[in-house]
């Protein structure tokens, strides 16, 4: 049997003068994205969108520019690790990666941070500074694999930080965003916090959680997910 995709449909709902809009964004098998069965008050839109409100058709394109972003970076793979006084814990891929050009975020259930080594297209090790859980409590942790499918995303890089930078850095889109209602994945290279203190449709701000010395410097790998 011979099983091929045709299309994928994302359905919104856009709310204007007290009413509300429906209409489905649809990806086609070659990609193309369109907008199609638009729903007003007055029932199915037959006609031409120059009737729609402006808010409406504004919305329509931040759905497509939405739905593209979600084309080009994915969530690939997900589960949970148990530690039981190890520092670091092997996680195998049910199907192996065409690449090792994958993230990995984790949630601990105290705040301790992880990091990633040993990356290969079938796996990786889920790393700690120190031996996490023990045998009689252990530790279980959730982690998601994120990949961007299209590898010239200006969404994913790496932040380097010095001491000049006073701990924080911002990064700046090549192109505004529609919304700011996107997801940013930090994952710096070491056992030290960081996180976002702000973010816009035009780019973000990454704020250290500690105080480099003169002539140190941390890096912090990003992908920004809608």
């Amino acid at each position: 049997m011979a099983l091929t995709r045709i299309l994928g449909v994302h359905t919104y709902c856009s709310s204007s003068g007290g009413v509300s809009y429906y209409f489905d964004i649809v990806v086609d098998e070659q990609g193309l994205v369109s907008v199609r069965n638009i729903i007003t008050p007055t029932g199915l839109l037959r006609d031409s969108t120059t009737s729609l409100p402006q808010s409406v058709l504004d919305d329509m394109g931040t759905a497509k520019s939405l739905t593209e972003d979600l084309l080009t970076e994915t969530s690939i793979d997900n589960g949970n690790i148990v530690f039981s006084g190890e520092t670091s814990r092997p996680v195998v891929f049910g199907t192996a990666m065409n690449n090792t050009n994958y993230r990995v975020a984790y949630t601990t259930p105290d705040g301790t941070i992880l990091t990633t080594e040993d990356k290969t297209i079938n796996g990786f090790n889920a790393v700690a500074s120190v031996a996490y859980g023990s045998v009689a409590v252990p530790i279980t942790v959730a982690y998601v694999v994120l990949e961007k499918t299209s590898q010239t995303s200006t969404t994913g890089g790496s932040l380097t930080f010095t001491d000049a930078d006073a701990g924080s850095k911002s990064v700046t889109f090549a192109a505004a965003f529609n919304s700011d209602e996107y997801r940013v994945i930090l994952s710096p290279v070491g056992f030290f916090p960081v996180e976002i203190s702000a973010q816009s449709k035009t780019g973000f701000t990454a704020t250290l959680g500690i105080t480099l010395g003169v002539g140190q410097t941390a890096v912090v790998g990003y992908d920004v997910f809608v």
